[in-house]
């Protein structure tokens, strides 16, 4: 702690560490914040969900950053029950308390949404459901007709050898 905060996965400047540790903390700000948009865009609220979605999207955030928040050489970490000792047990122990409860608090959020949201939601996943399975019978058919004209063309080109 004497050359300032130290972030996890940051603190000893190695490539190896930083690089994964650097493209674990974007892919999760990327995820909160597409998760963020899209629920905006395509799902309805009520008032009350919006307060739930905030609610639960801080756990998320507290889940996903967990080992930035409680790993990292911060100052309240001294203080922290099962991060104070800085072993790998008591350190494992306290992330998976932290996000089992982080979890079971974002279903929480998700369990006190209003009934509109939970429409909206349900419509989106079998319009999203059936869009993908109208993807699968095209490319289904592209396949078909691929192996056809390629059967076609091997049977042309045997019968012209011939």
């Amino acid at each position: 702690m004497k050359d300032g905060v130290k972030i996890f996965g940051l603190r000893s400047a190695k490539a190896y560490k930083m690089i994964p540790a650097l493209l674990y903390y974007a892919a999760m700000a990327y995820f909160i914040g597409a998760s963020i948009v899209g629920e905006l865009l395509h799902y309805k609220f009520e008032t009350i969900d919006y307060i739930l979605m905030i609610e639960k999207y801080l756990f998320f955030a507290i889940l996903f950053f967990s080992p930035l928040i409680f790993l990292s050489d911060f100052k309240y970490r001294e203080k922290l029950p099962f991060f104070k000792k800085h072993t790998f047990g008591s350190s494992l122990s306290g992330m998976i308390i932290v996000w089992m409860f982080c979890y079971f608090m974002a279903q929480v959020c998700i369990m006190n949404m209003s009934d509109t949201w939970v429409q909206s939601r349900d419509v989106y996943t079998k319009q999203i459901q059936l869009e993908r399975e109208e993807n699968i019978k095209k490319n289904k058919a592209k396949e078909s007709v691929t192996e056809t004209v390629t059967v076609v063309e091997t049977t042309i080109s045997a019968q012209t050898r011939n």
